[in-house]
């Protein structure tokens, strides 16, 4: 299965070599479906078929991420100083906060497919986007965590803008000048460029995904937040509202066959051999318990009806928190929570979220986003404090 993560049974090396914890993490949060079923992690597994990775080499590798935990330990410490050097509570931390997607308009939004429209029983008119609400969100916080003293690093720095530092329409034109300039006009009569749609779908989607990770990764954050708000899958196509409302988050892990590829081996073996995992469940953790304290959003409970959560993710035994493959989960290095802070089709949310009450920066948006930036600052004062 050359270009798939093939773990095989070797019979030259001892299976006892391979550590009981390495085995525990592999299955409990990075390993779903047909993988599972495998008799693995006795000895070795091979990469792409080519490359040999022993117990030794893990170990080898799981010492350099230990070294990078104990220096995040060190700098945990030195936070409780700054109280008593004079100095702010989060002076020296490094934060960066991602808010999902990019629309800077309705026209964008739909594209995106990320907005809520419809009409109540009552005639309220619903429209807003969930780019907005993000952005807002991650803004009201940045503010707040650097009047902490925290170094704090937003993915786009505009309400419109993508991870680019530019508006998704300024990309597309880019791209149809481009394909102007390659392209003589009469090889244009044959090859049309890409519409909109399609421009966005099959090139620029992942590639601005791509970007977020980059950032992040060079930033080198001690935390990151990536900061989303949900639908109720079941409620599709989103035209009325539903009677529940829940907050999620998402690590890394449940990767299947489809998922190992080449591009992903580095991020697999950091994820089995350092504490990223556990470190971003416990982040997650505080971060649900906040919004329930303080937004009155509980964690989806373990029984529910959401498919994606039982077909793609993994349960991490915390309430509310799902291994879960998206690569800003796996790629972003460090300790990530992929906060979905609740259902914007709630029946309990959806008429506040509509109201564009509060401004933030050059845009106006609902109140209840002050509610869900301040779980998220708890959430992260609270993990500091209690690590």
């Amino acid at each position: 299965m050359v270009g798939y993560l093939v773990i095989f049974f070797c019979k030259q090396i001892d299976a006892q070599n391979l550590p009981e914890h390495l085995r525990q993490r592999a299955f409990q949060y990075l390993l779903k479906g047909e993988i599972t079923q495998l008799k693995v992690w006795k000895d070795s597994f091979l990469l792409l078929g080519k490359t040999k990775i022993t117990a030794d080499t893990l170990m080898l590798v799981e010492r350099h991420y230990q070294k990078i935990f104990e220096n995040y330990l060190q700098k945990k410490a030195f936070l409780k100083l700054n109280t008593f050097l004079g100095r702010k509570p989060l002076s020296g931390l490094k934060i960066a906060l991602d808010p999902g997607h990019f629309a800077g308009d309705s026209v964008t939004a739909r594209l995106e497919g990320k907005y809520i429209e419809m009409n109540l029983p009552d005639s309220t008119q619903i429209f807003f986007w969930e780019s907005y609400l993000a952005w807002a969100t991650a803004k009201l916080l940045q503010e707040k965590l650097q009047q902490y003293g925290a170094n704090v690093m937003l993915t786009r720095s505009q309400p419109n803008y993508t991870a680019f530092e530019k508006t998704f329409q300024q990309h597309y034109q880019e791209y149809l000048e481009n394909f102007r300039q390659q392209n003589s006009s009469k090889k244009r009569k044959k090859v049309k460029p890409l519409n909109e749609k399609q421009f966005f779908r099959l090139f620029f989607r992942k590639q601005e995904l791509q970007e977020r990770v980059r950032k992040i990764n060079e930033f080198a954050p001690d935390l990151t937040l990536i900061i989303h708000y949900n639908v109720d899958e079941q409620n599709s196509p989103w035209k009325k509202p539903v009677s529940q409302n829940f907050a999620m988050a998402f690590v890394a892990g449940a990767f299947e066959w489809q998922d190992l590829d080449k591009n992903s081996t580095e991020d697999f073996l950091r994820l089995l051999t350092s504490k990223d995992i556990e470190l971003s469940i416990y982040f997650s953790e505080k971060i649900l318990q906040a919004h329930q304290i303080v937004a009155g959003v509980p964690p989806v409970p373990v029984e529910n009806n959401q498919k994606f959560l039982q077909e793609k993710c993994l349960f991490t035994g915390k309430q509310g928190v799902y291994a879960r493959n998206l690569l800003l989960c796996k790629s972003v290095k460090g300790i990530v929570c992929y906060g979905e802070s609740l259902l914007q089709d709630s029946d309990q949310e959806i008429k506040r979220l509509n109201e564009k009450t509060l401004q933030v920066g050059n845009i106006w948006v609902s109140s209840r986003v002050k509610d869900i930036a301040e779980a998220y600052f708890q959430g992260i004062m609270n993990f500091l404090k209690e690590l």
